[in-house]
Parts: structure tokens; sequence; C-alpha cells
């Protein structure tokens, strides 16, 4: 009796840790997710005054590789001078469910951004990597859930 119930326990233990095994690809971000924005950039194109900002994004990844984005970001110094300023990009995903993803939006430079995609594909975590004056992070959740 000890020994069944040993082997089960050991069993179900196994399963569990399977089923929390986590591998992404493209197709682990799909939909849409709300951002908040918040970090520090040049006040405007070739600038070398550093401005405070924050701001929210939309962001719909295809599950494919592809994103688009809008988003409405407010400067300390700038200000708030793009309303729903509309984005386009790309991600890549790795096994480990770490990747990167590119953003370009009008009259800026284009973003690179290293992602961490949390949660099962609930969340991710972003930090601007490029170009160099940008120190941006944002976190995202899925605002629909997921149809397997």
């Amino acid at each position: 009796m000890k020994i069944t119930l040993t082997v089960l326990l050991l069993t179900a233990t196994a399963l569990w840790g399977q089923d929390n095994v986590t591998t992404c690809t493209n197709a682990t971000l799909q939909g849409d997710y709300g951002f908040t924005v918040t970090g520090t950039r040049p006040s405007a194109p070739g600038a070398t005054t550093i401005e405070t900002v924050v701001g929210v994004a939309l962001t719909t990844f295809d599950g494919n590789g592809n994103l688009t984005q809008n988003d409405n970001i407010h400067g300390s110094i700038s200000g708030y001078t793009a309303p729903d300023r509309q984005g386009t990009g790309t991600y890549s995903l790795n096994p480990d469910c770490s990747g990167t993803m590119q953003v370009s939006s009008p009259g800026s430079p284009t973003l690179t951004l290293r992602i961490v995609v949390v949660d099962r594909g609930s969340e991710v975590r972003t930090a601007v990597v490029a170009p160099a004056p940008v120190m941006v992070t944002s976190n995202g959740r899925r605002t629909t859930p997921r149809i397997p």
C-alpha cells in the first residue's frame, strides 16, 4: 500500500512539473495587449536634453511575428504631441520566452526592445535597448482571454 501511494505521488508530481514547463513561439503572443510605459528619452530628435516619459499603448500581436501599435506618450518637456500615434513592427520569441521586438512610429527612431513573456503569454515585459539615449520599460497584459 505504501509503495502504491508513493508511486502515485511521484507520478502526479512528475506530471504536474511537465504541465508547468512553458515553451514559447511567436504564436504565444496573439491578440491585444495593454501596456504602461515609463522612462526617459531625448526631448526631441537630436536633442541632448533628456525628459521623463509616461504613457500607454495598445499593441496587437498577430501570432506570426508582426505587430501594430497605437500609443499615447507624454513627455515632461515635449508634452503630449502625438495622440493615438500609430506604429508597426516585428517580434521574435525564443523557446525560453525571451525575445526581441522592433517598433517604428512616424517622427521617432525605430526602437529595439528585449522582451520577456510571462504567465503563458498573458503578460509581456519590455526594455528598450536601442537607440542608446532611450531608457524606457513597459509592461503589457493581454486585454482579452486567449482562445485556444
